[in-house]
Order: structure tokens, then sequence, then C-alpha cells
């Protein structure tokens, strides 16, 4: 098994878990909503601070589905360029795509980073509960530094399947262009 077979198993079992782990928190999210609707309704008691925790959870559950969306190649693409001129360029398309993604998501996590260094400074809490918020932001912005390597992952691979696309291709051309035995 290659070094880079090893790092997408790696990649397909961390982005799955990640995922399953904002799945949960949404199902707790929900169920939270449910019950705080059923408190108000019954009780005439919400969930104090409900809302609070709202923000701080979507937050987090919209995150963690982002690796394994990067990794499963989820986001939404345009193929009829690629499509029209064949497997290498689609590669090499989708290789530029991930390269795209990679500064993007890189920035990003840089500017999350920067931002969540900001809140802690300025003791930033929940309206309600008077939570601290940088703790859960900082949650936030390792998961979106979690897509830096993922998207790194995905744009070797692309750029290796363009590669192999091209010399698999030279090599038709080539096969093509030698006479056969038996034909003069």
């Amino acid at each position: 098994m290659s070094i880079l077979e090893k790092l997408e198993k790696t990649a397909t079992r961390v982005t799955r878990i990640i995922a399953l782990i904002g799945l949960v928190g949404l199902l707790a999210l929900a169920s939270a909503t449910v019950l705080d609707v059923f408190l108000r309704w019954i009780f005439n008691s919400p969930i104090v601070g409900l809302n609070d925790t709202h923000s701080l959870f979507t937050a987090l559950i919209i995150v963690s589905c982002f690796p394994l969306c990067i990794y499963r190649r989820g986001n939404i693409t345009i193929r009829f360029v690629g499509n029209i001129f064949g497997p290498r360029v689609n590669h090499i398309l989708d290789a530029f795509g991930n390269l795209v993604t990679l500064i993007i998501f890189s920035i990003m996590a840089w500017q999350m980073w920067l931002y969540t260094d900001k809140l802690l400074r300025d003791g930033e809490t929940t309206w309600v509960l008077n939570w601290p918020v940088s703790p859960w932001w900082r949650v936030v912005t390792i998961l979106i530094f979690t897509c830096v390597p993922v998207t790194l992952l995905m744009f070797i691979r692309d750029s290796k399947s363009a590669s192999k696309n091209k010399n698999s291709t030279d090599q038709l051309e080539s096969s093509s262009k030698q006479p056969q035995k038996g034909n003069k």
C-alpha cells in the first residue's frame, strides 16, 4: 500500500468520525429544540439559554461536515469542460479547483484563528449563560484547519491522476504511430 493510499484511508476514517460527531450534535440540538417547545407548551417554561447554545452548536455542526464534503467531492462542480476534453483535462481542472479550495481554506483558517484570539482577548461571552465563546470558535477553527490537509490530499490525488492520464495518452499515441507487424 502506497503512502497516498494510507493517507486516503486515514482521511476517510477521520473525516467520517468528525462528520458523525457533527451529526450527533445536530440530533442533540434538534432534541433540545423539541424539548424546549414542549416545555414552553406544557409548563410555560423554556430552557434558559438555549438560544445561546444554538449559535455555538450550529457553527460546530456545519463546519464538522466540511472535511468529509471535501474528501467525498460533495461540493458543487461543473463538469462540461472536462467531459468535452477528456479525463486528463477533467483531472487537471479538479486539481486546479482543489488548489483554489486549499488556498481559500488556508486563508479562512488563518483569519478564524485571529478572530478566535480576538474573542479570547475581549473575553466575549454568550448573553444569557455567560459562557466564553472563544473555546467554541477555537474548535470551529481547528475543524477548518483539518480541511487544509484533506484538500491537499485531494489536490495530490488529482494531480497524480492527471499525470497518469497524460502518460497513458502518450503511450496510446506512440503505439498507434508505430507500424504493426504484418502491415507494410
